[in-house]
């Protein structure tokens, strides 16, 4: 074991060994490595991860219908021109869609479908998460506000084609898979978000971020209640052809038979024009920035390791700033401090806001917090060697 002595030894080497590389490494040295440090945070903070900017939203060949990858859209103009116009009778309204997921082990909340009017607290929602079907309102997606919504497990030993139908009004909310009842839930009222941005938006969220797998081969919106023998009679006759054309002569106020083949839209049937559009490039129709992720932040072995990686990752950029900035002349206790930490936060403030643009990305505050503070302990490290070794070098 080393003694006291040895010890001593070893550190004032450590001191001294720093202290002459600080003398012989040149400002262009450092300057450099700071923009090699600096362009390295933007490639990790900027990678798309596995996100190639393309919509993937593919129209199926062998019947109607379009089916969603990994990061795809398909979304309507806004449904409203003024904001008192109603969509649906007040007595309630009904939807049906022919869908497939693609599995039932996704990760997160994942939308199938929604009707957004800039507000996530009202918008109107249909969602996978594992094997369930979830309709609601709002953005209570963790449920731990425990909000109403209505639920039902699909599970089956391999993904099957359902023919959904949703009806809700004043006696409550009922989900039919082919044409049987399986849940209902009296004291749920569904409502469609009106106003002059209210719009349709299939396979994903408006900020491009909860992306569904799966194929859909119809979708019908209708202004009233559709009973118990309506959905019956739907179902038997979407089994008769796969094909949701039979849906017209129930007037419908949205209708899409997705039987277009290889357009940028699908075209709505019904009497309205609220087009699908399916762009060619993935859109995100709403840019969330610096967002409060620990509303739902979930301490598991990804999130802890973002967390080190997002405050660890600054502190080399924070050290070699602060060394570059004393180097070219700036006292350690003034300008070279402020500038570096300030340099810190605009970096990771610009990736912040470039990643609201990335869907496989989010924009988080902690990470912006994070990453400052990462670069406040670079600038103490440095402070430890050069105030406290220079000093005690002095003194020897």
């Amino acid at each position: 074991m080393l003694g006291e002595d040895d010890l001593t030894g070893v550190k004032k080497k450590i001191y001294l060994g720093f202290l002459l590389h600080q003398k012989q490494i040149s400002i262009k040295c450092l300057a450099g490595l700071s923009v090699a440090i600096l362009f390295g945070i933007l490639v990790f903070g900027l990678r798309p991860k596995d996100f190639y900017f393309s919509n993937s939203v593919n129209w199926i060949t062998e019947r109607p219908g379009i089916r969603f990858s990994k990061y795809g859209i398909a979304y309507t103009n806004p449904f409203l021109e003024s904001s008192e116009e109603n969509i649906y009778d007040p007595n309630g309204f009904s939807i049906e869609i022919a869908l497939k997921p693609a599995g039932y082990h996704e990760e997160g909340f994942n939308f199938i479908l929604a009707l957004h009017n800039g507000k996530d607290s009202k918008q109107l929602l249909m969602g996978q998460w594992r094997s369930w079907i979830i309709l609601m309102n709002g953005d209570d997606y963790a449920h731990k506000r425990r909000e109403k919504r209505i639920a039902v497990n699909i599970a089956s030993l391999s993904p099957i084609t359902r023919f959904v139908t949703i009806t809700t009004g004043k006696k409550g909310t009922k989900v039919y898979f082919d044409g049987q009842l399986v849940r209902t839930e009296k004291d749920l009222t569904l409502k469609i978000p009106n106003g002059r941005k209210a719009r349709l938006i299939i396979g994903n969220s408006v900020y491009g971020r909860h992306s569904w797998k799966g194929d859909i081969y119809g979708l019908a919106f209708y202004r009233y209640t559709l009973t118990a023998q309506d959905a019956a009679i739907h179902s038997n006759e979407w089994d008769k052809d796969h094909n949701f054309a039979f849906v017209k002569n129930y007037k419908p106020f949205v209708l899409y038979f997705f039987d277009e083949k290889g357009d940028t839209k699908a075209l709505d049937h019904a009497d309205g024009n609220h087009h699908l559009e399916i762009p060619s490039r993935m859109k995100i129709l709403e840019k969330k920035m610096l967002s409060l992720a620990w509303d739902g932040l979930k301490l598991n072995l990804g999130s802890i390791q973002d967390i080190i990686l997002n405050l660890m990752g600054f502190v080399p950029f924070g050290f070699v700033l602060i060394a570059t900035f004393v180097k070219a002349g700036f006292s350690y206790n003034k300008h070279g401090v402020i500038i570096a930490i300030a340099l810190c936060f605009i970096v990771s403030l610009i990736i912040e806001i470039v990643q609201a643009w990335i869907p496989s990305r989010s924009s988080q505050f902690l990470d912006l917090a994070l990453n400052t503070f990462g670069g406040f302990i670079g600038v103490i490290i440095y402070r430890f060697f050069y105030v406290r070794v220079w000093g005690e070098m002095k003194e020897q």
